[in-house]
């Protein structure tokens, strides 16, 4: 079950004041498997959960070890929205079942715990057995979990399941759900950023003073922004 701890670390970190984050702390979307972001790694290493193995997916700081973690750490390296080799994947997923399979706890995360964390999660899941693992994790997890079509058609063609493809198949190289269209235009295939669009803030404001702006990308949609842009009508002044 999602654990509240890290929410107040995440509204401190980003500036936020009352901002509901998608999904708040780590969960465990099976049996030793647990999910979640960077902001989100000391919970995982934390008691009750005190995962035995990390697997980031982006980087893990080596001041993990000044928290006081003692356990495995497996370093699997994933582009932002992208995917791993068929053969480094099968290697992955496989070191992931084994050890849930012998009751170790394994925690996966990324930089937001979207997509990345969402496409390695996944395929765990579909080798599970669960016939939908993207409805499953974002129902369990996070709606947001798997962002882009190049991270859906991989879960779809290792698992052999070219429903999912067909189910979840984006219109851009981002994933982003029905209900987030009215604010953004689609990335720029030279940048990959993406713009807003159409719900405009109406005090003119722009995304960089925006408390859901960090480092380039908006933590409310877990997206690439330009910082001038003008802010859409989810803007919340930094406290």
């Amino acid at each position: 079950m999602p654990r509240k701890g890290p929410e107040m670390k995440r509204k401190q970190k980003f500036g936020f004041s009352q901002i509901p984050p998608c999904h708040v702390g780590t969960t465990e979307v099976v049996g030793g498997l647990f999910c979640g972001g960077e902001s989100e790694v000391i919970d995982m290493i934390s008691k009750p959960v005190q995962v035995d193995t990390l697997i980031p997916l982006n980087k893990l700081e080596a001041n993990i070890w000044d928290m006081g973690f003692r356990g495995e750490i497996l370093y699997y390296p994933i582009h932002d929205y992208g995917i791993l080799p068929d053969d480094v994947l099968d290697e992955l997923v496989s070191k992931i079942l084994c050890r849930i399979n012998n009751n170790k706890k394994v925690g996966l995360f990324c930089f937001g715990g979207h997509g990345r964390t969402g496409y390695v999660a996944s395929v765990v899941l579909g080798k599970l057995g669960y016939d939908d693992p993207i409805k499953f994790l974002r129902s369990k997890y996070c709606k947001n979990a798997v962002e882009s079509s190049e991270q859906i058609n991989h879960i779809a063609e290792v698992l052999e399941k070219p429903e999912l493809a067909e189910e979840y198949a984006a219109t851009s190289r981002i994933y982003m759900p029905d209900d987030y269209w009215g604010h953004y235009t689609l990335p720029s295939v030279s940048t990959g950023y993406i713009s807003t669009h159409s719900s405009k803030s109406s005090n003119k404001d722009i995304c960089k003073n925006c408390a859901y702006y960090y480092a380039g990308k908006c933590q409310e949609y877990m997206v690439y922004v330009q910082g001038n842009d003008s802010a859409c009508t989810e803007f919340a002044k930094r406290v």
